[in-house]
C-alpha cells in the first residue's frame, strides 16, 4: 500500500505556489510527503529550464530510491532534464530496488530507461503539477495504477486485434531522443503507448519513422497512440498514424486518453493491460 510519497523534480520545476497547493492536495487525500531538496527550484547556478543542477536532481532521485521509507517517487512535472541524469544514475544499485516512479511526458526518459535496466516499476500518470485538483476519472485511475489493477480498454483500430499485456507508455519526442543510446528499451512483447503534444505532423511521421528504424515496434504485442494535444487535430494526425499501421504488425488502435489533457489515465508497468478494437 502506498502511503508516502518523495516529491521530485528530475525535469523542470514548479513555482512555489502551485508547488505547495499539489503537496496539500495530497496530504489531504492521506499521504505523507517528503520533499526532496533539489524538488523546488533551487538558488544555485543552472539552466532556467531545469529545476536544479544535474548533480542535485540525479541526488534526490537517488536518495529517493535508497530511503526504505519512501513507498512511491512523484515527479513534480515534466519540462526537459531527465535524459541529462540517465548517464549519471548507478543502474546496478537501483535494479536492486523495486520503487515505482510516477510521471509522463519528460519522464519517458526515466521510465524508458528503468525498463533497458530491468527496473520494471513506474507509474505513467499526472504529476504533482495535475494533482492539485484532479478530476474524479484521473484519480481513480491514479489510485488503480498505484494498486496495480488490471486495465481494460477498448478503442478504435487501425490494425484490429484484441491483446493483453505489459505496457510501455512515453511521449513520442522523448522516446525517439532515446533511440540509438543505451537507455533505448525493446519493445518486444510489450504494449507500446505513445502521446505528443505541439508538434506538427509531418514531425509526427518523423519520429514515428525514427523508431520504427530503431526496431521499437519489432515483436510489439500492439500499439496505442494516446492524445496529440495542439498537433493540428486529430483530422492531421490521424492520417499520418493509419500510413504508420501499414508498417507494423501488431495491432494498432487510437484514442486512449492518455497525454497532455484531463482527464487522464494512469498506467502502471506492473498491471495487465487488455486493448481490443471498437466494434
Amino acid at each position: 500500500m502506498i502511503k508516502s510519497i518523495a516529491v521530485v523534480s528530475p525535469a523542470g520545476g514548479m513555482k512555489s505556489d502551485d508547488f505547495h497547493a499539489g503537496a496539500a492536495a495530497l496530504q489531504a487525500k492521506g499521504f505523507d510527503l517528503r520533499i526532496m531538496p533539489g524538488a523546488i527550484d533551487s538558488k544555485e547556478e543552472h539552466p532556467a529550464y531545469l529545476a536544479a543542477s544535474d548533480e542535485v536532481r540525479a541526488a534526490d532521485l537517488t536518495a529517493a530510491f535508497l530511503d526504505e521509507k519512501i513507498d512511491l517517487i512523484l515527479c513534480s512535472r515534466g519540462g526537459y532534464g531527465c535524459a541529462r541524469l540517465l548517464d549519471m544514475l548507478d543502474w546496478e544499485a537501483l535494479k536492486q530496488i523495486d520503487k515505482p516512479v510516477a510521471g509522463f511526458s519528460d519522464i519517458t526518459a526515466l521510465h524508458w530507461a528503468m525498463t533497458r535496466h530491468g527496473i520494471g516499476s513506474f507509474i505513467a500518470g499526472p504529476m504533482l503539477k495535475y494533482l492539485t485538483s484532479p478530476d474524479e476519472l484521473t484519480w481513480q485511475s491514479f489510485l488503480d495504477a498505484l494498486e496495480g489493477k488490471p486495465v481494460s480498454l477498448t478503442l478504435p483500430a487501425l490494425r484490429p486485434g484484441t491483446v493483453s499485456g505489459q505496457i510501455l507508455p512515453g511521449n513520442l519526442t522523448v522516446a525517439a531522443s532515446l533511440a540509438g543510446s543505451a537507455h533505448f528499451p525493446s519493445g518486444k512483447d510489450k504494449i507500446i503507448l505513445l502521446e505528443e503534444i505541439g508538434e506538427a505532423p509531418y514531425r509526427i511521421d518523423r519520429m514515428l519513422t525514427q523508431l520504427r528504424a530503431a526496431g521499437l515496434f519489432e515483436g510489439a504485442l500492439a500499439v496505442i497512440f494516446g492524445r496529440f494535444t495542439d498537433c493540428g487535430g486529430l483530422e492531421k494526425v490521424l492520417p499520418v498514424l493509419h500510413d504508420f499501421s501499414k508498417y507494423v504488425k501488431c495491432p494498432v488502435f487510437y484514442g486512449a486518453q492518455f497525454g497532455h489533457e484531463m482527464p487522464m489515465m494512469s498506467f502502471s508497468s506492473r498491471s495487465t493491460v487488455t486493448v481490443s478494437a471498437l466494434k
